[in-house]
């Protein structure tokens, strides 16, 4: 038996945690949260990341993957209906076309439509919406809070309130927690591999590049996972690619990059 998805996010949030703290003496370099108001948000940043690693878990544990890959998406109408009114983005009808575009591809990607009638798809659709407004969440907070953090403190911060967090639910729900295989190595390298594409580098991307592109623009941009995770699986684990994980591909990246254009424009 392998290790659960969730001890994943746990072992990834260990890693990045310690990552960051070598780091500790630029934390407060030109900027600190100083009123509780602040801490606040920084602790709620934190809380919305352990939302994302949970309930995107238990949307793969209840029923078929593509419904959490899929459902994470929805991230992106949300940020950008924010944004709208924030007014931070004026309404584009070429915007909405673009992101529709992505979430269409996504679907094809993911093959979604084949895992509709499979057990459980319900309740991993309920958790996959969670996880996803926890992540529009993380979107729409991190350039406020750019404002009077680093963003090597928000990294620590968001991957050691999920170290934190993650560790209290396995905890709780120590089902959670499946037997560690013998074969220690191999699973050190796992974690370390994992642990920084995982965790540590697009954590600290994320959080040094929202306050400059903004919350709508970095969402479409971080949609760009999705590619780059269907090209590694064929690379690396040689899964197959097909015509509809291709068409998605080449939508989400004509979406990815047409939303870029009209951003520019606007």
């Amino acid at each position: 038996m392998g290790i659960s998805f969730f001890q994943v996010f746990f072992f990834e949030t260990v890693f990045a945690s310690i990552f960051f703290l070598f780091f500790v003496r630029s934390f407060f370099r030109g900027a600190r949260p100083r009123s509780i108001l602040q801490w606040l948000g920084i602790l709620a940043l934190g809380i919305d990341t352990i939302g994302v690693g949970y309930f995107l878990f238990l949307s793969f544990s209840l029923g078929p993957v593509a419904i959490g890959a899929t459902l994470m998406f929805m991230y992106l109408p949300v940020v950008y209906a924010y944004s709208l009114i924030t007014g931070h983005q004026t309404f584009s009808i070429k915007k909405i076309f673009s992101i529709g575009l992505i979430l269409f591809g996504a679907s094809l990607t993911t093959e979604i439509i084949t895992s509709i009638h499979q057990p459980g798809v319900l309740p991993a659709v309920f958790a996959a919406i969670v996880a996803s407004m926890c992540y529009s969440v993380v979107f729409i907070l991190t350039p406020a809070i750019s404002t009077y953090t680093t963003p090597l403190f928000r990294s620590f911060s968001a991957s050691m309130t999920g170290l934190i967090g993650s560790a209290v639910i396995l905890l709780i729900k120590t089902d959670l927690w499946f037997p560690i295989p013998d074969d220690y190595g191999s699973l050190l390298v796992l974690i370390l591999i994992l642990g920084f594409i995982g965790q540590t580098l697009p954590v600290i991307t994320l959080m040094k590049g929202l306050p400059i592109t903004g919350s709508s623009l970095g969402g479409v941009l971080a949609s760009v996972e999705l590619p780059i995770a269907v090209f590694s699986a064929a690379l690396i684990l040689g899964e197959s690619v097909n015509a509809s994980k291709v068409i998605g591909v080449i939508l989400v990246l004509t979406g990815i990059i047409s939303y870029n254009f009209w951003d520019k424009k606007s």
